[in-house]
């Protein structure tokens, strides 16, 4: 167990091979639906110890979340959490639009506290190549949809002549930053500055390169060099909301916007929520931008490492 402290929120997280046992005092989960081994098996030890669990869906097209099947507004998602002292969301599950309403609803309390359930993948599936050059380098399929847009309360408009920044953090599927670069049309590389986030250490050895290599061509394209490359912990959430941190410290302008777009692990999207949520509002706006991917089924097989992340906001 590790006790950490960044900016205004704390960490408590917690490591396992198998089911944490510090579920059971869980009052309220929510869960997404579930495409692969580690999603059932989260589900499944949600299920057995805690009273309430609600199945949780964010319409992006309607901006609408649903609550086990019904549209349920903001108000009434954030009264349904009222007298519960720990609420937790199945981050394996859920994707970051749900996420980002249950943050929206329990920041109406006193104080934050919002607890993460993620399970690692032992492997995920490959998509083979017929060409026999391209065998060498590993493909991924793991979301469908490609079409970028914002989350109301997170947006800011984007036009051609502002000052941005722009942070992708990458994941294994190179054709996710394409598709973000095409939809964004023309800018001006000198007033719209592109940096990466990598996830290094990745979940397992080696698995960087599969994050890394694909998209080399396409950020020499982008002009994008050793300089505007940042490294921080592919499992950790509390390393990658520090990490974008210190890029908006560095690279903020109140004149502008600082744009953000998670295309990695499930733990840099929810770190991207968190910094979401606590720079509402600020001088430099922040944005998302993101495709709110739908999950491949089967993506990934087996159960490597679980994760309990609890996270607290003093206001």
């Amino acid at each position: 167990m590790n006790l950490e402290n960044g900016s205004k929120y704390k960490f408590l997280s917690m490591s396992s091979l198998e089911a944490p046992s510090t579920l059971n005092e869980v009052d309220i989960a929510f869960v997404g639906e579930s495409v692969d081994d580690r999603g059932s098996a989260t589900v499944l030890a949600l299920k057995n110890v805690v009273p309430c669990l609600s199945h949780l869906k964010f319409d992006v097209d309607d901006q609408q979340t649903f609550l086990d099947g019904n549209p349920i507004l903001r108000d009434k998602l954030t009264s349904l959490l009222d007298g519960k002292n720990r609420i937790l969301l199945d981050a394996t599950t859920l994707g970051l639009g749900e996420v980002l309403q249950v943050l929206l609803a329990v920041a109406r309390k006193q104080k934050l506290a919002i607890e993460f359930l993620y399970a690692e993948p032992k492997q995920y599936t490959q998509r083979t190549s017929e060409n026999i050059a391209d065998r060498q380098m590993r493909h991924f399929s793991l979301t469908q949809n490609c079409q970028f847009r914002s989350v109301q309360g997170f947006a800011h408009e984007y036009e051609p002549n502002m000052k941005a920044t722009h942070v992708f953090l990458l994941g294994f599927e190179s054709a996710r930053l394409q598709n973000a670069i095409e939809q964004r049309g023309d800018f001006d590389q000198k007033r719209y500055r592109c940096h990466v986030v990598v996830g290094v250490p990745a979940f397992q050895a080696g698995w960087e390169s599969n994050a890394i290599r694909p998209h080399l061509s396409l950020l020499e394209d982008l002009n994008i060099t050793e300089r505007s490359i940042a490294y921080c912990q592919a499992n950790s959430i509390r390393e990658a909301y520090l990490t974008l941190w210190e890029l908006y410290k560095q690279l903020g302008d109140e004149h502008g916007c600082f744009f953000i777009s998670p295309l990695g692990t499930k733990p840099h999207a929810i770190a991207t929520a968190l910094f979401l949520l606590e720079t509402k509002g600020n001088d430099i706006p922040t944005s998302l931008y993101y495709d709110h991917p739908e999950r491949v089924k089967n993506r990934s097989s087996e159960v490597a490492v679980w994760h309990h992340v609890r996270v607290t906001l003093d206001k």
